[in-house]
């Protein structure tokens, strides 16, 4: 991820990271922001008709012809490189953010 956000200048990342639980907000895009520099943009994305898999996180796959809406929120600067005590504040920040359009949608 680090060398395509060097590459690129952007990338995607799932906040809740591949095992759960969902709407954990994982310490990897923190950590990404925090060694690249970066901002963060909180991003949610949902589909009038899709199949939604039978798994941890429900994953969606939208179905062929289907509207998807894509919804971002403001970006953010996570790049203070503080205590770990900020650290764990930026992260629930970051969850508070996201959880919303996790149950929204």
């Amino acid at each position: 991820m680090i060398s395509h956000l060097s590459r690129y200048g952007f990338a995607g990342h799932i906040l809740d990271g591949p095992r759960g639980p969902a709407g954990v907000v994982k310490a990897g895009v923190i950590r990404l922001a925090q060694v690249k520099g970066i901002f963060v943009i909180p991003i949610y994305a949902t589909a009038d008709r899709a199949w939604y898999f039978k798994s941890w996180d429900r994953f969606m796959l939208p179905k062929p012809f289907a509207r998807v809406t894509l919804r971002y929120g403001e970006m953010l600067d996570l790049t203070l490189k503080a205590g770990e005590e900020d650290f764990e504040r930026q992260r629930a920040r970051l969850q508070e953010i996201m959880l919303p359009g996790l149950h929204t949608f």
